[in-house]
């Protein structure tokens, strides 16, 4: 059984935020190899990829992406994508459609995977600052809190 409470913040993040002072970093704490780089994995499609050009060369450059998190990463670009689609399709259909069993209208099924894909984005992109939260709380060192992390999205 697992400790109870939320999850350890890693040290990288806590100096970024501001939270922990150089002095008090812990100097054990595991750190991917610097010669390995984020390379987004081949399944993804060229929709994800897109995504992943897009977002991937900041996050990168601000010590929030590493080898190490290339899958999780990958999760969120593919989550992106299919949200992308299902709203399109939500979009060119209608929000209650036929019932196919029985008259009357039902809620479109796409909603649902719209409402998945949003909370995956939400809860890993709030992982690499890709939230609004997220985000206001990193700091980079750059000025106030969110300084130069606020343009993360840019």
């Amino acid at each position: 059984m697992g400790k109870r409470g939320p999850a350890p913040t890693p040290t990288n993040l806590r100096l970024l935020r501001g939270e922990t002072r150089p002095s008090r970093v812990n100097r054990s704490e595991p750190q991917p190899p610097a010669a390995a780089r984020a390379e987004p994995p081949d399944y993804l499609d060229a929709d994800a990829r897109a995504v992943w050009a897009r977002l991937a060369p900041s996050l990168i450059a601000r010590g929030l992406l590493s080898s190490w998190d290339v899958d999780l990463f990958a999760v969120y670009c593919t989550a992106t994508v299919h949200h992308r689609r299902a709203v399109a399709l939500v979009n060119g259909t209608n929000v209650l459609i036929k019932n196919r069993d029985q008259d009357g209208l039902v809620k479109n099924p796409a909603l649902q995977v719209v409402r998945d894909q949003a909370a995956i984005m939400a809860t890993i992109g709030g992982r690499f600052g890709l939230t609004p939260a997220d985000r206001s709380s990193i700091n980079t060192g750059e000025g106030e809190t969110g300084g130069a992390a606020a343009g993360i999205l840019d």
